[in-house]
């Protein structure tokens, strides 16, 4: 199954938990929420929080995240990351 459903969340980093892991958007406070951390670097013309103002701006940034994250299952690279959640 190689369908993926992505989303965008403003987070304050002083809230998060050392446990919670991340894949940041080389932005100060746009992270998209993972159980597990993934280093994929996104546009950060796209993925940002001013993204939040316009309904057509989040919605290209969740189609980047996906692409991105397509991309990266389909080179077959972590795995694990794209794994049903054993609990």
């Amino acid at each position: 199954r190689s369908k993926i459903k992505s989303f965008v969340k403003v987070y304050n980093y002083n809230h998060l938990m050392p446990t919670s892991t991340r894949l940041s958007s080389h932005s100060e406070s746009c992270v998209l929420g993972f159980r597990y951390s993934v280093d994929i670097p996104l546009d950060k013309t796209v993925v940002n929080k001013d993204v939040f103002r316009d309904p057509a701006l989040k919605r290209k940034a969740r189609r980047e995240a996906k692409v991105k994250f397509e991309e990266r299952y389909k080179t077959g690279k972590n795995k694990w990351f794209f794994q049903k959640l054993r609990f």
